[in-house]
């Protein structure tokens, strides 16, 4: 297991890659297999994307690394600092071609580095990027070199930009609010951009609470790969690159995410999710958290720590 240490303090640091949900890597597990204009737009738009994070260096990327990937969804809004409103960390190891995938619960009650305690999804507000990935770290005990960001509202327009998705229900729900009223019965459903928003941030209704919309999530994600990788889609990549430069923002380069696109495409197609247990109750400062349990957290430390070390 790594050793913890101040992320601004840390020698020899390693890349730090952002990447705002999924739709980066996702994009570029589909682009490599692509040739022509659609390769060399992409590849065009992924270079308007790039921001370092404070005080990075950059190092040679080796080939077959194991690592983890923070995928952050944001909302983002005008005057507002915004919140990581969702969380999923991908863990791949190529040399076994196996994955996990951890979706971390927003209300997670988690300590800062300061010592202040507060919510995982208010660290975006205190500190950025930055400031999330590090509160993983601590969480986890892990180092985490690459991440990605993405405005949520960015999911409307991803869905819409490769034509709509068809998802499974697996339980009926409403939703309201003051965009779209709408009802999501149970079973295969086709969703456009605005429906897949409401039906990936239902929780309150869900008897699964959020585990049921982490699932949802992932669903929504699938079925957006699902389409990209249709041969019609690739007419839609001028679409999908006006959505990337609009709501991703990453310091990967096009070349360094294709390397790792193509050695843990296995891995992706094999993704297994791993669960964080807890329960969720109002804490002596009258704010709602939930609870990592500690032996659940500790079970999740140490597969992801098998996965990593596993040759």
């Amino acid at each position: 297991m790594l050793p913890l240490q101040s992320r601004t303090n840390r020698k020899g640091k390693r890349n730090v890659w952002r990447i705002i949900s999924t739709v980066l890597l996702l994009l570029v597990l589909v682009l490599s297999a692509t040739s022509g204009f659609a390769f060399l737009k992409i590849q065009e738009t992924t270079s308007t994307l790039l921001k370092p994070m404070s005080g990075e260096k950059k190092q040679p990327l080796r080939a077959m690394r194991p690592f983890h990937i923070l995928l952050i969804g944001v909302d983002e809004r005008e005057n507002d600092k915004g919140r990581a409103d969702a969380l999923l960390l991908l863990s791949f190891n190529p040399k076994t071609e196996k994955a996990k995938s951890l979706s971390i619960p927003r209300d997670l009650h988690v300590e800062l580095e300061s010592g202040e305690k507060t919510k995982i999804n208010h660290t975006y507000a205190y500190g950025g990027v930055d400031e999330t990935v590090s509160a993983v770290e601590r969480l986890l005990e892990i180092d985490i070199p690459y991440y990605a960001k993405i405005n949520m509202e960015g999911l409307i327009d991803l869905v819409d930009a490769v034509g709509g998705i068809t998802v499974d229900n697996p339980s009926a729900f409403s939703w309201n609010d003051r965009r779209l009223q709408k009802d999501y019965p149970k079973g295969n459903i086709e969703l456009n951009g605005l429906e897949a928003s409401g039906y990936a941030r239902m929780r309150k209704d869900d008897p699964l609470g959020d585990t049921g919309r982490q699932i949802r999530q992932r669903q929504v994600l699938q079925a957006v790969v699902k389409k990209l990788k249709r041969t019609d889609t690739l007419f839609r990549y001028d679409k999908l690159a006006k959505v990337m430069e609009k709501n991703i923002q990453t310091n990967v380069t096009f070349e360094e995410a294709t390397q790792l696109a193509e050695e843990n495409r296995k891995g992706f197609d094999q993704l297994r999710p791993l669960t964080l247990e807890g329960e969720g109750y109002i804490a002596k400062d009258g704010v709602w958290y939930f609870f990592a349990d500690e032996s659940s957290l500790s079970s999740v430390k140490q597969k992801l720590d098998r996965l990593i070390e596993e040759r």
